[in-house]
This record gives C-alpha cells, sequence and structure tokens, in this order.
C-alpha cells in the first residue's frame, strides 16, 4: 500500500504543488521563448500552435482516462459495501435458524465482523489490523462451521444454506480490500500525466513568452483549474480521501443485527 504516490502528503498539500509545478512549467516555457527571441528574432508559429494543440489533446486524454478509473472504481466500493451489507445480514440471518450453540457464537461472531468495518471508518489508517481480526474472524466462523458438518448437526438444507451466504461474505471481503486498499491508479500512469502537464504547460508558457507581456493571473487561474482536477482524481482514487462512499447502509444494518 505504501507504493503509491500521495499516500503521504494530505490533499492541500498535492493541490498547492500541482500549482506550483503548473506554473514553474509555464515561467521555463516563457523564459525560454524570450531566449530565443532574443538569440533568434521573429519565429514562425504555426507549427508552434500545432503541437500545442496536440499535446494538449494528449493531455486531455489522459485526465480524461484516469479520472474513469478512479470513478469506476469508486463506484466498484460502493457496489460491494451494498453486496457486503447484504451478505452479513443474509448470514446473520440464516445463523439463527441452525442449532444451538452454534446460532448464538455465529450470530455473535458475525456481530463483531460488522464492527471491525464500522472500526474501519472512523480509524482508516489502521486497515492493516482491521484486515487482520477481519480475517480471524472468518477463521472462527468457518470453524464452527466445519464442525457442524464434520458431526452432521442440523439441517443439511439449512446449513448448505448458511455456507453459501458466508461464504459470498468472505468473497465480498476480499473484492473490498481489492478496490479499497491494493487496486489503485498505477505509479506510471501518474507519472505519465505529470510528464503530460509539465510538458503542455511548458509549451503553453513558450507560447505566452513570445507576447510582449504575460498574463499571470490568467496563468495562475489556468493552474488553479488543473489542480482542482487533478486533486479531485487523486481524492477519488483514494479509499481515505474527502470524497467517501456514505456508509449509512453498514451502520443500519449494525443496528438490526445488534439485539443483544
Amino acid at each position: 500500500m505504501n507504493n503509491y504516490l500521495f499516500t503521504i502528503l494530505p490533499l492541500w498539500a498535492i493541490y498547492i504543488s500541482i500549482v506550483f509545478i503548473i506554473i514553474l512549467a509555464v515561467r521555463s516555457g516563457i523564459a525560454y521563448a524570450r531566449w530565443r527571441k532574443n538569440r533568434y528574432g521573429i519565429e514562425d508559429d504555426n507549427s508552434i500552435n500545432t503541437l500545442v494543440g496536440a499535446t494538449l489533446g494528449l493531455l486531455a486524454f489522459i485526465l480524461a482516462f484516469t479520472f474513469s478509473l478512479s470513478s469506476s472504481r469508486f463506484d466498484a466500493r460502493k457496489s460491494f459495501l451494498l453486496e457486503e451489507v447484504n451478505s452479513i445480514e443474509t448470514s446473520w440471518l440464516r445463523a439463527g435458524l441452525i442449532e444451538q450453540p452454534y446460532s448464538e457464537q455465529l450470530q455473535k461472531a458475525l456481530v463483531e465482523y460488522t464492527e471491525t468495518r464500522l472500526f474501519i471508518i472512523k480509524n482508516p489508517e489502521k486497515v492493516l489490523e482491521t484486515i487482520d481480526k477481519a480475517t480471524s474472524l472468518q477463521n472462527e466462523m468457518w470453524a464452527l462451521l466445519t464442525e457442524m458438518t464434520h458431526n452432521n448437526i442440523g439441517n443439511d438444507e439449512i446449513n448448505a444454506l448458511l455456507i453459501d451466504a458466508v461464504n459470498t461474505m468472505f468473497d465480498n471481503q476480499t473484492k473490498r480490500v481489492s478496490k479499497g486498499v491494493i487496486d489503485r491508479i498505477p505509479n506510471l500512469i501518474w507519472i505519465a500525466l505529470f510528464m503530460l502537464v509539465i510538458i503542455a504547460m511548458f509549451q503553453v508558457g513558450f507560447l505566452l513568452g513570445k507576447t510582449d507581456r504575460a498574463n499571470w493571473l490568467l496563468v495562475i487561474a489556468l493552474s488553479m483549474a488543473f489542480a482542482v482536477i487533478i486533486s479531485t482524481i487523486v481524492d477519488l482514487d483514494s479509499s481515505k480521501g474527502h470524497i467517501t462512499v456514505n456508509q449509512q447502509v453498514l451502520y443500519d444494518m449494525y443496528e438490526r443485527i445488534n439485539v443483544n
């Protein structure tokens, strides 16, 4: 999880850094344009305009592609949350149909399992600890089901339905860990995005440098606009960002199953 960019800096620091990078790239382009103008005189701008347009087109493409990756991951996290909530409650309800003491033990383990989900909402920095706790509870529940099966305890059809629900719950745990923790936008895509941003802004600065005076207010506005888009993508890609999945369905489900 530490092999990704933007995992240490807060979002406001990322935003300011992007603004600074863009302004620096534009400033470098302006300085280079004025240096060429002083050395070579006035040059034909037609080919330069074409190159700048092509680079900005590539930048727009990779921005759209990166935003699509992060938004699809965000949508998947919402979908997997609903699936997991349903599978936990289904397991809890079916656990009530089996014989004691297995029914009480399984339902208690499912309540604790849900509490691990609530814990990580308030303590996202303890994700590894929470995953270990959830895995331990999974092993505990599976040991109870294995004991019931080996000893032929209860109705086989009800036991089969319960095992299927618990298996689905385990699968949803894997999906949520994959999309929420592991599956992030690769660093190579971020590097490509920032390289295109720097190149495109350098070229924009080069065009501005051919004018008598650059409008720095517009340059700052441009840098802030790009920084807003990139910061939004960063936040969407992070499971600990400001744009988060509404967890109300999980709280509601916990209230229904926590009957003690």
